[in-house]
């Protein structure tokens, strides 16, 4: 065993490789966010609500079509390929198979456009929903490029298709929403131009290194479907639990407007997961295996998850405070009661973080499949929950059934990583966190509609952190000293 990892450099790290492996990530997300307000002044509440619908459908063909081939592609280019003839053979191996499921996702959402727009829409919006096709086919090949890159350790590559990607993304819709008067179907023409960009740059950049050529080893490939195929259950889950609300919502009320009132909050909630949860994520699913090698490995993981649900709390407790006045900026009239969904949205991701650190436990020991089997878990419940109560509480239904399914998956991840890797959670702090942030976001909402009851709400938080104990002040200035040094 080593040493344990010290604070400072531990903090040190995580924050450093949030920020560079997270850029693309946010990259794209952040796009989402910035377009909303767009959308939402040329399309209004109808178009947002058909973009959030479209939104949701890409990413689960995105999920269908991609077959967790990326995982499988990591594990086999990185652990199990010794020379560059092995490295070859791996990748010309994927390309194939990365080819033929692309072609199949392709074909999959053209035939599915037609009976879900006829379900949802009276058969409208065909077109869009169609080019959910094309965006599906580029996005799931591109994939490939882009683990490569991260493989091979070149983050500058990497990033520069990524915010490519996004800011040609951007631009597109932009002027085809706004000045071409293109409506949904120019956001998605943009999205698919965009798309293409990304995956002739990644095409180029496999290129550039050799490694653009197809190839077939049929026992490799079955291997790699053997290990990445029972990997697909758990990411339909995680779109269930981040995504299937919204065509729900569409389903189950048929209110087109109420869908976009409820997109455009939960979008603003994702802010959040552009610039802390994901990003942390990315950072931690490397950092921890170091950690684990440690003597105080247990005792660093609960420490970690209490910090991390100080910051990001308080995160989601800023989000909530300033989305009633960052919404009525922003967003026309009809909007106004997105900011009621903000903080569901933004606490959902916060969760969605504490299982990420809940779950280390079992990916130590081995036991990633039950990870996997908590997520399906908590998804059905949460599909069920949107079944019930969509219907008499509308949008609001949707959001209480989202944030249920995150605090399930998150309780669910520890319980069972518990079982098989004690760590000292400090189970009692840690809730007492999220009812402070979520107590002070409520009654920044339900309270005097004035923004400096909004700001003294927000400004309580640390004060109660600190008087309570929740967080020790010699603990608050390590942890600043660790953010201005990076």
């Amino acid at each position: 065993m080593t040493e344990p990892t010290t604070g400072r450099g531990f903090g040190s790290r995580l924050a450093g490789d949030s920020l560079v492996y997270g850029l693309g990530g946010m990259a794209n997300q952040a796009v989402a966010v910035l377009l909303v307000p767009i959308y939402a002044g040329v399309l209004g509440e109808i178009g947002v609500g058909i973009t959030g619908v479209l939104n949701s459908t890409i990413s689960l063909g995105l999920m269908l079509a991609g077959l967790a081939l990326p995982q499988a592609f990591f594990r086999w280019y990185l652990r199990e390929a010794t020379t560059h003839a092995d490295k070859a053979r791996v990748m010309g191996t994927v390309l194939t198979m990365r080819a033929a499921a692309s072609l199949a996702g392709l074909a999959l959402m053209l035939l599915a456009a037609l009976p879900l727009t006829a379900a949802m829409y009276d058969g409208a919006h065909l077109v869009v929903f169609a080019l959910a096709g094309p965006i599906v086919l580029l996005d799931t090949f591109n994939a490939i490029p882009l683990s490569f890159l991260r493989a091979e350790r070149r983050p500058r590559e990497y990033v520069l298709i990524s915010l490519t990607r996004a800011v040609a993304g951007t631009v597109l819709i932009v002027i085809l929403v706004v000045f071409a008067d293109r409506g949904v179907v120019g956001v998605a023409i943009g999205a698919a131009l965009a798309a293409a960009l990304g995956t002739a740059m990644g095409m180029a950049a496999l290129h550039r290194a050799g490694m653009l050529r197809l190839g077939w080893d049929p026992a490799l490939a079955r291997e790699m479907l053997a290990f990445a195929l029972p990997l697909v259950p758990a990411g339909i889950a995680g779109w269930a639990l981040n995504l299937a609300d919204r065509p729900l919502l569409q389903a189950l009320t048929g209110d087109h407007a109420l869908v976009g009132v409820y997109t455009a909050g939960y979008t603003a909630g994702l802010v959040i997961n552009a610039l802390v949860i994901q990003p942390f994520s990315l950072s931690w699913s490397a950092t921890f295996w170091e950690i684990s090698r440690t003597d105080d490995a247990p005792r660093t993981f609960a420490r970690s998850l209490n910090w991390f649900l100080a910051i990001a709390a308080g995160l989601a407790l800023f989000l909530s405070v300033i989305g009633t006045d960052v919404i009525r900026l922003l967003f026309p009239p009809g909007f106004e009661a997105s900011r009621y969904i903000v903080p569901f949205s933004a606490f959902s991701y916060v969760l969605y973080g504490a299982y990420t650190i809940g779950a280390t436990g079992l990916s130590v020991v081995g036991r990633t499949g039950s990870a996997a089997t908590t997520m399906v878990a908590a998804a059905v419940v949460t599909l069920l929950l949107n079944f019930v109560l969509i219907p008499p509480l509308g949008m609001y239904g949707a959001a209480l059934s989202t944030l249920a399914g995150y605090s399930l998956l998150a309780v669910l991840a520890g319980w069972t990583s518990q079982r098989h890797y004690p760590v000292p959670w400090q189970l009692g702090r840690a809730a007492a966190i999220l009812i402070v942030a979520g107590g002070l976001s409520a009654l920044a909402l339900i309270g005097p509609d004035h923004v400096l009851w909004r700001l003294g709400c927000l400004l309580m938080y640390v004060p109660i952190l600190l008087g309570t104990g929740l967080v020790r002040a010699s603990q608050a200035r390590q942890l600043l000293e660790v953010i201005r040094r990076r």
